[in-house]
C-alpha cells in the first residue's frame, strides 16, 4: 500500500476512503454556468452541479442538445479509459476515482425500483497504481437503504456518511487489481444487468486492464416477488424515485466521500458505449459533467474529439476555461448514425476514415455513432470480401448500408 493511500485511509477509514463513492442528491443553485444545454420537457439538467469542481467526463442523460428526450434500455454499458500521464492533486493526495456510473431499473410488484451502480477505478495519479471497486446505492426512494438480507455478492453492506446503507466491494487479490498502469495504456470497465436462473435481478461488474475481461463481482437482488423490465436505463423522461437522474457516464473526480481534486497536468481520454442488441455503440448525445455522484475535479477541460476510425470520445486536459455543457449531439454536431443490415450471418465489417475500425456482427446487423464524412466500407464473409464501397456518411441523420 503506497504512503498516499495509507494516509487517506487513516484519515477517513478503510470503508469510506477506499470504497465509498457517494451519491449526490440534486440541489438547485442560484448561479448557473451551464452552457449549450437543451431544456427538455422531462428532467432539468440545471438542477445539477453548476460549475467546477464537478464530475467531468462523458455522460448521457437521455436529453439531446435540442431538448428532445429519449429512453435507452440496455443490458450493458462499457467505458474505455486512456491515461496519458494525468496528474491530480488534493492537498498532497494524488488519488482520484474514475467512475462508470449507471442505473438499474426494474418493476417489483407494482413499484419501480432503481439502484445506482458504480464500477470504479481508484488511481494514484502519481504512482499509477489502481484498485477496482464497486458500489450499489438504493435510489428507490428518498434515503432508501440496502439491507444485507436483500443483496448477495462478494461485498458487504455498510452505513455511509449519508445516513443510508450501501453495498461495496474491492476486487482485492483478483487478476489485474493493484497493478501499475503504463502511460497511454487503454483500460475498460463494463457493467451488465441480467436476470439470474432463479428469476432475480443480477449485476455483473467487470474490468479489463490488460489481463482480459475479469468479472470481479456478481451481485444478485434477493427479490421475493416477480420482477420485470430489468435493465440499465438511460432516460430523460423521469427522475428516479429518489429524484436522481437515469443517466450513464464515465467521469473522473475525487477519490471518495464527496471529495474534490484538481487536474494539474497530463490528459485522459474517455468513451462511453451501450449494448444496442447487436454491438456496443457510442452514445449519441454526450454531456461533459455528471450529476449523481459528489466526487468532482477542478481545472478539467473536456473537449469532444474523434478517433481516426471516426468514433467520438472526450479528451480531458488541464486548464482554467472549463465549462459544463454538451460535447456532441446527433441534432447539432458533425456525427451521424450508420446502420448495417445484411442477410449474411457472422459478418465482419471494416470501416476506414483515417484508419480502420473493425467490428464482428454475428447477426449481420449493427448500429454505429460516427463522425460524418467519407468512409471506405468493406464487409467479409468467412474471410472473403463481399462488399467494398466508398460511402459518404451524413451528419444529424440515419445512414443505411445494405449488404446482401
Amino acid at each position: 500500500m503506497d504512503d498516499t493511500k495509507y494516509e487517506f485511509i487513516m484519515l477517513f477509514g478503510w470503508v469510506f476512503a477506499v470504497t465509498v463513492i457517494a451519491v449526490a442528491m440534486l440541489y438547485p443553485y442560484e448561479t448557473y454556468q451551464l452552457t449549450n444545454i437543451g431544456i427538455s420537457n422531462g428532467v432539468n439538467l440545471y438542477s445539477c452541479k453548476y460549475a467546477e469542481p464537478a464530475p467531468m467526463g462523458v455522460v448521457d442523460y437521455g436529453v439531446s442538445s435540442y431538448g428532445n428526450v429519449y429512453n435507452i434500455s440496455t443490458d450493458s454499458v462499457q467505458a474505455s479509459i486512456t491515461d496519458n500521464n494525468i496528474l491530480t492533486n488534493m492537498t498532497g493526495n494524488y488519488n482520484a476515482s474514475i467512475q462508470l456510473n449507471s442505473n438499474l431499473f426494474f418493476k417489483y410488484g407494482n413499484k419501480s425500483q432503481a439502484y445506482y451502480l458504480q464500477n470504479v477505478i481508484l488511481i494514484n495519479s502519481k504512482t499509477k497504481t489502481i484498485n477496482i471497486i464497486d458500489n450499489i446505492w438504493n435510489n428507490s426512494g428518498i434515503d432508501a437503504n440496502i439491507h444485507s438480507s436483500n443483496i448477495r455478492g462478494m461485498g458487504t453492506v455498510a452505513p455511509s456518511i449519508k445516513n443510508s446503507s450501501y453495498y461495496f466491494y474491492e476486487a482485492a487479490n483478483q487478476t489485474g487489481d493493484n497493478i501499475t498502469l503504463n502511460n497511454g495504456q487503454e483500460i475498460y470497465l463494463r457493467t451488465n444487468s441480467t436476470v439470474s436462473i432463479t428469476g432475480k435481478p443480477e449485476i455483473i461488474f467487470s474490468y479489463n486492464d490488460g489481463y482480459g475481461w475479469i468479472k470481479y463481482d456478481i451481485v444478485e437482488f434477493n427479490t421475493t416477488k416477480k420482477v420485470s423490465n430489468v435493465s440499465i436505463l438511460i432516460s430523460g423522461f423521469n427522475y428516479t424515485p429518489s429524484f436522481n437522474f437515469y443517466d450513464a457516464g464515465i467521469i473522473i473526480g475525487g477519490p471518495g466521500t464527496g471529495s474534490n481534486t484538481t487536474l494539474v497536468s497530463g490528459s485522459m481520454t474517455l468513451s462511453l458505449e451501450y449494448w444496442n442488441g447487436e454491438n456496443f455503440q457510442n452514445i449519441q448525445d454526450a454531456y461533459d459533467f455528471g450529476c449523481n455522484t459528489e466526487e468532482g475535479i477542478k481545472y478539467a477541460v473536456v473537449n469532444a474529439e474523434f478517433s481516426k476510425g471516426g468514433l467520438p470520445f472526450a479528451n480531458i486536459t488541464s486548464g482554467k476555461n472549463a465549462y459544463l455543457g454538451y460535447l456532441w449531439s446527433i441534432n447539432s454536431s458533425n456525427i451521424g448514425l450508420l446502420y448495417i443490415n445484411s442477410t449474411v450471418k457472422n459478418l465482419y465489417i471494416s470501416m476506414y476514415k483515417h484508419s480502420y475500425m473493425n467490428e464482428s456482427l454475428p447477426n449481420g446487423k449493427g448500429e454505429f455513432t460516427l463522425e460524418s464524412g467519407s468512409y471506405i466500407i468493406k464487409a467479409y464473409e468467412n474471410s472473403s470480401e463481399i462488399y467494398d464501397k466508398n460511402y459518404s456518411l451524413l451528419s444529424g441523420t440515419a445512414n443505411y448500408v445494405n449488404i446482401n
